[in-house]
């Protein structure tokens, strides 16, 4: 198994993560304050196990690699500045709907590499 395909179950880990958070917001239930943090951590994680993946690769990374890394890392950040800054205590469903979509369309790039 490569380090790519590694950092791809990571994200599909953090993802099944996600829809449970979206899925507590979409019932209007409390956040626990650690899912929520064990969310961001793990996707930094996958974050930096994707960034080392692809800096390993050196000129045989693919540029969709590179692609997916841009497009998570701003689903990453996205989420930390809407859901850690301006809207701290009262996510709504739709802004977790863009959040994950953003993260959808990177996973699908990885897997695009992956496979």
């Amino acid at each position: 198994m490569t380090l790519t395909q590694i950092s791809l179950a990571a994200f599909v880990a953090v993802a099944s993560g996600g829809l449970l958070l979206a899925s507590l917001i979409a019932l209007k239930k409390r956040i626990p304050a650690f899912l929520a943090t064990a969310h961001g951590l793990g996707g930094l994680a996958a974050l930096a196990l994707l960034f080392t993946a692809a800096l390993r690769g050196q000129e045989a990374t693919p540029a969709l690699t590179w692609w997916a890394l841009v497009v998570l890392l701003s689903g990453f950040v996205g989420g930390m500045l809407l859901f850690r800054v301006v809207f701290r205590h009262r996510a709504t469903l739709p802004l977790a709907a863009l959040h994950g979509g953003i993260g959808a369309v990177g996973i699908y790039l990885l897997y695009r590499v992956a496979i």
